[in-house]
Formats: C-alpha cells, structure tokens, sequence
C-alpha cells in the first residue's frame, strides 16, 4: 500500500439542483473508506467548454487525504457519479451533465494509461479547472515539468463566484 497522498477532483454541473449536485458527490466522496476529504474550493459559475448550446456549469474542486491507487479513485468516483445520476458513456460529447468528477491532480504523480491521465490533460488550459484546484492546493506543482500551476496563464483568467461573491 502507498502512503497517503494529496489528491485533487474537479467536480462540476449543469443539470438539476447544481450546488446541491455538488455538495452530494462532496459527502459521497467523504463516505468513501479509504478517502478523507481535507478542502472545497468556492464555487464557480462557468460557461460549457465546448458541446451543444447548454446551461452554464458550477464548478469547484475537492482535496483529499488517500493512499488508494489512482485507478481506485477512478473508479469510486464513476461509481459516484453514476449513484448521482450521470450516464456513461455519455450521450453527447461534453453534453450537459448532473455531475462530473474528473482527477485533476495527484500530488507528485504521473500516470498515462488507458483512460486514466493525471495531471487531467487539459488542466493548465482551463481556468474552471485550475483555478479551484488552486483554491485547495495553492503550491500545487506539476509533477511532469515541475511547473507550479499558479504561474500558469489560466490560474489568472477571471472567473465569477456563484452567489456574485
């Protein structure tokens, strides 16, 4: 077994009671043996990142304390998402969704298998993504070129609290 490690998840949503998908797949996460739940990040009102016309998302990130394998997370958060109400695979290419858990970042790891790649392979592109994770980890470093993600350009774009704040 491997020591416990910091350990990032993007959570987001556009269908439903948002905020309330949010805070569910938060407590699931909690309830999780093997899983403590450290942080959440504010959230975050955004637009879809690509897809059909579709609401607006909230996005926000969690940081967790786990010594489990990174294809173990995987799959307790599918299992999540699916106890959430989440369809995979999905109907429509990013199409709009109840929640979306996705492994951001691993501290300190590297891994390029068959539908897993952590760092998320579009995390330094998108500030929906990176700008929570930052809320949770602001040291986070990115363990391929060992980069710290607040330097990069989209840890500064401009994003809107939910609740305006």
């Amino acid at each position: 077994m491997q020591r416990a490690r910091r350990v990032v998840l993007g959570l987001g949503s556009n269908l439903g009671d948002r905020a309330g998908n949010l805070a569910l797949a938060v407590t699931h996460l909690g309830a999780e043996r093997g899983i403590v739940v450290l942080a959440r990040s504010p959230i975050y009102v955004t637009p879809p990142a690509g897809g059909p016309p579709q609401g607006d998302y909230l996005n926000a990130a969690a940081l967790l304390s786990t010594a489990l394998p990174a294809r173990e997370i995987l799959t307790r958060t599918l299992a999540i998402e699916h106890a959430l109400g989440r369809v995979r695979p999905d109907p429509v290419r990013w199409g709009p969704r109840t929640i979306d858990l996705d492994l951001l970042w691993i501290e300190g790891e590297v891994i390029d298998e068959p539908g897993l790649t952590v760092p998320h392979p579009r995390l330094g592109e998108r500030a929906f993504a990176l700008r929570p994770l930052l809320d949770v980890a602001p040291d986070a470093v990115d363990p391929r070129t060992g980069e710290r993600f607040a330097d990069l350009p989209a840890a500064r774009a401009p994003l809107v609290r939910a609740g305006g704040t």
